[in-house]
């Protein structure tokens, strides 16, 4: 008698569900990688210019294992080239540098000048008042003095990295004193402050209080972005570099840090 099939097989069933199941399995395992590999590219990538190559390496290879960056250690001759090539977030310069520019510290006020998007870290032999000063004065926007932890050199980095402005203790205390001492000059530069719109105005002034562009997008209601945007075209107008040449042009028009009015539009602002 001649048996007619009605369909597959039990174990062709089986067979084919494996396959199936292998292959969506495969493909899973393959979105996988292709996330991890996406976050990877996105490391923010970090440039070491210290004195010697050994310095370099030892610093790139610190932020290597304990950070989620990507540090990379070049040369002074090389830094502009890179910065105009490749997406760079921070540089970690030496002061004690010397290159034809002149100093690390010319060093960094010329990327500061020429990269403005690029946050710079000053390292530094000695915390004495000028040095930090200048140090900011430069651009920069975090200052390691080289007797520091590891530890504290990482945290700079990172809050960095995140838009905020650092200084270890000591150089902190430098520069609180360099504040105090800023005499009040009544009404100097007061022609710059109307060219301010009402927000531009809301943002330095939560800048000048240490808070991150994240923190003052979500008081304000703004995107990171735009808090950007705003920082950028309030330094411009102002004629400085950092959130601390900021903070010290604020302190000597005898500004007050209190609640920041959320209400004020850029129509109210002259300019």
């Amino acid at each position: 008698m001649r048996i007619l099939s009605l369909g597959p097989s039990v174990a062709s069933i089986k067979y084919r569900n494996r396959r199936l199941a292998s292959s969506a399995d495969r493909g899973r395992r393959k979105q996988a990688g292709e996330k991890k590999d996406s976050r990877s590219t996105q490391k923010a990538r970090v440039l070491i210019v210290d004195r010697d190559l050994i310095s370099n390496d030892l610093f790139a290879d610190v932020l290597g294992r304990n950070t989620e960056v990507q540090a990379i250690a070049s040369q002074p001759s090389e830094l502009s080239a890179y910065l105009a090539a490749n997406r760079v977030a921070l540089v970690v310069i030496a002061s004690e540098l010397q290159v034809e520019a002149g100093s690390g510290f010319d060093l960094a006020e010329g990327v500061s000048r020429e990269f403005p998007n690029v946050a710079i870290v000053l390292l530094l032999n000695q915390s004495d008042r000028a040095t930090v000063l200048r140090a900011f004065r430069c651009g920069a926007h975090g200052v390691f003095c080289r007797d520091g932890s590891t530890a504290e050199f990482l945290s700079c980095i990172e809050s960095v990295l995140q838009g905020s402005i650092w200084a270890g203790r000591r150089e902190t205390i430098q520069l609180l004193e360099a504040i105090k001492s800023l005499p009040y000059v009544d009404g100097e530069g007061e022609d710059r402050w109307p060219m301010l719109t009402g927000r531009e105005l809301s943002v330095v002034q939560c800048a000048a209080t240490g808070k991150t562009n994240k923190a003052i997008a979500s008081e304000l209601g703004l995107s990171e972005h735009t808090v950007k945007n705003y920082l950028f075209r309030a330094f411009e107008k102002l004629g400085v570099s950092s959130r601390v040449e900021l903070l010290f042009c604020l302190t000597q028009r005898g500004h007050k840090y209190g609640t920041v009015n959320r209400h004020r539009s850029d129509a109210s602002a002259v300019g």
